[in-house]
């Protein structure tokens, strides 16, 4: 399995860079230039500039119908529960200055690999991918990046490392004194003759000449999952670490080559398959395998890594000490790895499912997490990963790698089991709630006290039929606060019960919700949304609840129409939407003022741009009764 220790040593972020200069005339007279012209000319219509946002980057074409390659840490969003969602508007400018929309097919962080996807009517031009697994120190290389905002710029250099292993990253990467600067991250970097050596991801903060590039190959190894799965899936037998036999060490142990196991985790599948601690692998089907140095050790790593779940794979190893040694045979088959969690600077790939209200985030338990954090035993819960300090769970103390194994006596092995018993506990107002959790060697139990806002206030919320994230974040924040969920959906597809956390009634019908003794009527935004707006129902609805003076009346996204398409007269309160429907907003009289939130009176209306805005938006409703 491949190494997990934290990357201390990275610096990831995004990479200007300045342009490139003829060097000075050579001592003969004769001007030398770096970079031909025609290799530019070769390159250029193959690179481009990505935006979002929250920021950009570089990337490159590698085929004619619109893939492009660029670093996982250039297109991912900014929610934090959310690791592995990407940014949400990515525009691709090509190098002609046309711009295009892009979809982030799939990313990963480590290593910081992604693949996007262009429509355009016409073949592009693809780059040319050199051998990066036969590149040598001191070669000739320029790195082209495009910062925001600026013009594509190239530098240039020589390879001044081809096996970086300090880095902590999965495997080994290049090191360039080509200079890479903000704005070059994702970008290419080129051999003398214009062919890709691989993707430009990491600069050293407060070094000069420090850029770190992916192997090409590395990449390329990658592009099949984030194209059909959606991220780079992991191969292995679970649960093992191997480690380099360097040479004072393969001496003491006498043999001649060989990968050592230096970990099997108990009752794991590589255990159960007959793979032991000190053994020595020698053969995998058949064919010797070495590794005498950490550069060695991540080539086999990867090697293993990017070979297919389900795949069968045979194993011969050495036992025993000098003098009692013998070779034993073993197989299995390759499993899936489970996605990350976050450790050292890497964010994880793992969802998280916060509790605002709570201040509490958890996620799935895995063998992973009790490697990383130390934890003794194999409890069967959820791990905790965010205490809010001052928050409810920060007052029960609860801690950063706890692991939740109950809920008011009731097991949670898994975070559906989490989520359902915790939010019926809150969905029914229980002033305490009785936490069981595993700290290191010790079980602890503790009591959540929520502060229950919006005890026995009772909210009619109207949303789209079928799945929705928002509408998850909205039920999941309500019932913390103590409201009553009463769930409206149109034409007379509910949301399935199934999908829901937890006991919520939802009308077959929009005709069937009405306001009632509702102290709150939540419209939902997001897909679906818009066909609110020429329902008769709803706009009823929120005809009634604007009469009624004390009801207040929230609205997300391009709802916040609604007060204006269903009033003769547009209302005087302050509104906000997002930014694409402000337009009809202003023409319908709406007093518009693009705020992420806006609350006046017994109006509340949000953007709803990403979870946070979402959770403030509820806030903001609940400080408006």
């Amino acid at each position: 399995m491949k190494s997990i220790l934290p990357l201390l040593s990275l610096i990831a972020f995004h990479l200007t860079a300045q342009p490139l200069l003829p060097l000075a005339p050579s001592p003969d007279g004769e001007s030398v230039v770096d970079i031909p012209e025609e290799i530019i000319d070769k390159v250029d219509p193959s690179v481009v500039s990505i935006q979002h946002e929250q920021a950009g980057g570089t990337g490159f074409i590698i085929s004619e119908d619109g893939y492009i390659l660029s670093n996982g840490h250039v297109v991912r969003g900014d929610d934090p529960e959310q690791p592995m969602q990407p940014a949400k508007r990515i525009t691709v400018i090509l190098h002609d200055e046309r711009k295009t929309s892009a979809r982030v097919l799939g990313f990963s962080l480590d290593p910081d690999v992604a693949l996007l996807k262009i429509d355009i009517d016409e073949p592009l031009s693809p780059v040319e991918l050199a051998d990066s697994k036969a590149a040598i120190v001191g070669q000739r290389c320029f790195a082209v990046g495009t910062p925001v905002g600026l013009k594509r710029t190239f530098t240039s250099g020589i390879l001044s490392n081809t096996r970086r292993t300090d880095l902590e990253t999965e495997t080994v990467v290049f090191q360039t004194d080509a200079a890479i600067n903000s704005g070059n991250s994702g970008g290419p970097l080129f051999d003398r003759q214009g062919r890709v050596l691989g993707i430009n991801t990491y600069a050293s903060r407060g070094a000069n000449n420090l850029g770190f590039t992916i192997p090409i190959h590395v990449a390329m190894d990658m592009v099949e999952d984030l194209k059909t799965r959606g991220r780079f899936v992991r191969s292995l037998i679970p649960l093992y670490f191997t480690g380099e036999l360097y040479d004072e060490l393969r001496r003491a142990l006498d043999v001649e080559s060989g990968v050592l196991i230096n970990y099997v985790m108990e009752g794991s599948a590589a255990e159960k398959m007959g793979m032991r601690l000190g053994d020595i692998l020698i053969e995998v089907d058949g064919e010797p395998v070495s590794a005498k140095s950490k550069a060695q050790l991540l080539d086999f790593e990867w090697d293993m890594t990017i070979r297919e779940a389900g795949e069968p794979v045979s194993f011969k190893v050495l036992r025993g000490l000098p003098g009692n040694r013998e070779e034993v045979e073993f197989s299995g088959v390759l499993e899936e790895l489970d996605p990350f969690p976050a450790f050292g600077r890497h964010l994880g790939q793992l969802t998280e499912h916060r509790y605002e209200n709570l201040g509490l985030g958890i996620e799935k338990l895995t063998d992973l997490h009790q490697i990383i954090h130390r934890i003794p035993f194999s409890p069967s819960g959820v791990f905790v990963k965010t205490v809010q300090e001052g928050s409810v769970a920060s007052r029960a103390d609860l801690e950063f790698g706890d692991v939740i194994t109950e809920i008011n006596g009731t097991p949670t092995p898994t975070v559906d089991a989490f989520r359902e018993t915790l939010d019926a506990a809150l969905s029914s107002g229980t002033p305490e709630i009785l936490v069981t959790a595993q700290r290191r060697r010790l079980m602890t139990r503790t009591a959540l006290a929520p502060d229950y806002r919006l005890r026995r206030q009772k909210v009619l919320l109207v949303a789209p039929a079928g799945p929705d994230p928002d509408i998850d974040v909205i039920l999941r924040e309500l019932w913390a606060m103590g409201a009553e969920v009463r769930l409206a959906t149109p034409g007379g597809k509910p949301i399935p019960r199934e999908e829901l956390a937890a006991d919520v009634e939802a009308d077959e019908d929009l005709k069937a919700a009405q306001l009632g003794k509702a102290d709150f009527l939540v419209i939902a935004g997001g897909t679906g949304a818009e066909a609110f707006l020429e329902q008769d129902h709803v706009l009823n609805l929120v005809r009634n609840a604007m009469k009624d003076k004390q009801v207040v009346l929230g609205c997300i996204g391009t709802s916040a129409l609604l007060p204006l398409l269903a009033s003769e007269e547009a209302p005087e309160e302050k509104m906000t939407l997002p930014r694409a429907v402000s337009g009809r907003a202003l023409a319908l009289g709406g007093n518009y003022t693009g705020n992420p939130v806006e609350s006046d009176g017994k109006l509340v209306t949000t953007t709803a741009l990403d979870r946070q805005v979402l959770r403030d938006f509820l806030m903001a409703l609940a400080a408006a009764r």
